[in-house]
């Protein structure tokens, strides 16, 4: 179970994400996994959206995002925000 746990940590995804809001539109996501890489747009959805966590699907990968990954009012605006996808 440990070797499992250790595992999942190392190939957890860690990133930055970006998201572009537009009126009467789903926002756009991107994705960069380092500081210094360009952006790539990537198909986003979100599939759990509570309130200390919020789960996504970025291009086919699953992305947990905890209280600690962002400040609260960053997380605030992207509810908001995923509220909005189709």
């Amino acid at each position: 179970m440990l070797a499992m746990l250790i595992d999942a940590a190392r190939r957890r995804p860690r990133g930055m994400l970006w998201l572009q809001p537009r009126e009467n539109e789903a926002p756009l996501g991107a994705w960069r996994d380092e500081k210094d890489e360009a952006w790539r747009e990537a198909p986003l959805r979100c599939d759990h959206l509570g309130p200390w966590l919020i789960g996504l699907r970025l291009s086919g990968r699953r992305l947990w995002l905890w209280p600690d990954s962002g400040d609260a009012a960053s997380l605030r605006r992207l509810r908001k925000a995923l509220r909005s996808l189709p």
